[in-house]
């Protein structure tokens, strides 16, 4: 008869194998569970059984390469630990932050704690009468009236007008303060002035920030009046010191008209001069 198998393949004696039968059948199954077992003879003191492969009963022997923690302790700015199962440990930095833009500072011997952002262009500025901290947020300190940033540009196309509504004239500027506290400085010339024909028409010029305007500096009507045959006037030009009280791009531009409305075309940058039109900004801190 067939002998029935175990798990691993090893042969069975059967309770109705002959009594001259069973010497044998021990024989099969002594000599199968030996050979399958070879794998667990040998090893020295310290090593361990490791798996050689998925094959059953497939062993080898390695040396033992983790060592053995008895327990964690949690130091400084950790917290948690323990000596058995499973062991968690947090830093506790990640909840002094409570915001964007916080830093942590030294508070102590082995303690700190989190200083909250600063306003727009503060500096991180050393003051030891701050408790605990001994540092704080402040606005820089000796920048009034320094040049933080100057922006330029010109404009040479000429332009003509004769309507007594004031309209870009094409020279702008635009600038970005750093400080919401800073003056903007402008220097603006516009050249080339003149009209046509020989009689009533007069020029007049204004700075405007972005839609507001801020100042008119000029108003040719009264010299073109007492000089009616005059074309060509020249150049005119204005000096502002501003104070936008932002630190979003800011539009400054010149604008111009037919002033008073006369009948006659205002002119500027006038063709077949070579005239270019300039305004230059300066933001100053304050």
């Amino acid at each position: 008869m067939t002998n029935p198998t175990s798990n691993f393949g090893w042969q069975m004696p059967t309770s109705t194998d002959l009594v001259t039968d069973l010497p044998a059948d021990f024989e099969v199954f002594g000599q199968a569970v030996d050979t399958d077992f070879v794998d667990l003879l040998g090893g020295t003191t310290g090593q361990v059984l490791s798996k050689t492969s998925a094959t059953d009963l497939d062993f080898t022997w390695i040396n033992n390469d983790t060592g053995d923690i008895t327990g964690v302790t949690a130091g400084t700015g950790i917290s948690g630990g323990g000596t058995s199962g499973t062991v968690t440990i947090t830093n506790d930095m990640a909840t002094t932050i409570t915001a964007a833009g916080d830093i942590v500072v030294g508070t102590g011997n082995g303690t700190y704690d989190n200083l909250p952002i600063g306003t727009t262009a503060q500096v991180l500025t050393a003051d030891t009468t701050v408790s605990p901290y001994k540092v704080k947020w402040a606005t820089p300190a000796g920048g009034g009236g320094k040049v933080l940033q100057v922006v330029n540009a010109t404009y040479g196309t000429a332009a003509q007008i004769s309507s007594a509504t004031f309209t870009d004239t094409g020279l702008t500027v635009t600038i970005t303060p750093t400080l919401v506290t800073s003056k903007v400085l402008i220097f603006a010339n516009i050249n080339g002035i003149g009209k046509s024909p020989d009689v009533a028409p007069g020029v007049g010029l204004r700075l405007l920030r972005g839609a507001t305007s801020i100042i008119q500096f000029e108003e040719l009507a009264g010299y073109f009046a007492a000089n009616p045959y005059a074309t060509d006037v020249g150049g005119s030009s204005t000096t502002y010191l501003d104070s936008p009280a932002t630190t979003s791009a800011t539009t400054y531009k010149v604008q111009f008209n037919n002033y008073g409305g006369a009948t006659g075309t205002a002119k500027i940058n006038r063709a077949g001069g070579g005239t270019t039109s300039s305004i230059t900004v300066l933001e100053i801190g304050a």
